[in-house]
């Protein structure tokens, strides 16, 4: 159930949103911090599926997995907090939680990009199974590049949505709804990435 109540109560009922935006969940300098130190712990090549394959064609980026640790737990506590409001207003799903976050560069050296893709993964077997992916959050970090935008397809192949993204804002939406990232241009595109898991839809 849901832990707040609303004023509009009937448009809670019935509205289920393809995407949620979140602002100032950091300020600029935490941003910042967020971007040199994890660059600082560096990143690899960013590989695709259950079974870990690089697919050009599919993913260019680099990224790193971060689990909960004295140094980074106020980012947690941020994220797990965004996660929770958006969840309790809009989606109310049946959450067990994540255990790290990743950290994402895309490269304009590199043409970065992700091709359209959905966080659930369906079919095969996964021997690290930690639940189904449920909700999915991309924060970005910066916005000083070119390219690398945000796009979601809420069911139109030829109409997908570009999701406006600024330095600090963060898109929150089901792990099923496909989406991309579009190649970068110009400079480097920075975000945290999480995917919360729950048990299977019912």
């Amino acid at each position: 159930m849901y832990k707040s109540i609303s004023n509009n109560p009937l448009v809670r009922m019935s509205y289920f949103p393809s995407h949620a935006l979140m602002t100032d969940i950091f300020n600029e300098s935490e941003l910042q911090s967020i971007i040199d130190n994890h660059l600082l712990q560096g990143v690899n090549e960013a590989n695709v599926g259950i079974d870990n394959k690089p697919v050009a064609d599919i993913r260019i980026s680099r990224i790193r997995f971060h689990t909960a640790n004295e140094d980074n737990m106020w980012i947690f506590d941020r994220l797990n907090k965004t996660i929770e409001y958006v969840n309790e207003q809009f989606y109310n799903f049946n959450l067990y939680g994540y255990d790290s976050y990743q950290f994402t560069e895309y490269r304009s050296e590199e043409k970065g990009f992700y091709n359209w893709h959905m966080d659930t993964f369906l079919g095969g077997i996964d021997p690290n199974f930690k639940g189904t992916r449920k909700l999915s959050l991309s924060l970005l970090l910066n916005d000083d590049f070119e390219g690398g935008n945000f796009l979601i397809n809420e069911g139109e192949e030829k109409m997908p949505i570009k999701i406006s993204l600024k330095k600090g804002t963060a898109v929150i939406f089901p792990s099923f709804m496909c989406h991309k990232v579009e190649p970068i241009i110009k400079g480097n595109r920075y975000s945290l990435v999480v995917w919360v898991n729950g048990p299977k839809f019912i």
